[in-house]
């Protein structure tokens, strides 16, 4: 069996880290892979909390990775893709990614929602600029 086609099946992309952000984040610029594992472990470990949101996993995932609005140092040299904004609310929307040195692109561990007072205690590395709409 060719390497590429095990690659391939086993992780499906769900966005990247583009060039500018990982700059301006001092992280690598890399495609962002989920597997079947972690699917299936967001599945279990958030099942209630992915069918009061009526979503699946993946679909969970590939909505915070499109819209997240900060990058936050995790433990244990992970990163927390965070949804777009921590103010005002009780808990925020997190993807938790490990970078694969190996396969070189970023890994989603886990997704779940997290206390917003958890999330601001770890160290900010991006936030997404807001541009004012104009009339």
């Amino acid at each position: 069996m060719n390497a590429n086609k095990a690659f391939a099946s086993e992780y499906i992309k769900v966005g990247r880290i583009s060039m500018p952000i990982a700059k301006q984040a001092h992280v690598k610029c890399a495609d962002i892979m989920i597997d079947n594992r972690h699917i299936e472990h967001i599945n279990k470990k958030h099942k209630m909390e992915l069918d009061t949101l009526g979503i699946s996993a993946m679909d969970f995932v590939k909505l915070i990775v499109t819209t997240f609005g900060e990058i936050r140092q995790a433990p244990n040299d992970a990163l927390d893709l965070v949804t777009s904004n921590t103010e005002g609310k009780n808990y925020v929307a997190v993807v938790t990614l490990n970078y694969n040195y190996k396969k070189k692109f970023w890994e989603i561990r886990t997704a779940l929602p997290v206390r917003t007072a958890v999330v601001k205690s770890r160290k900010l590395l991006w936030k997404r600029e807001r541009t004012p709409i104009k009339d």
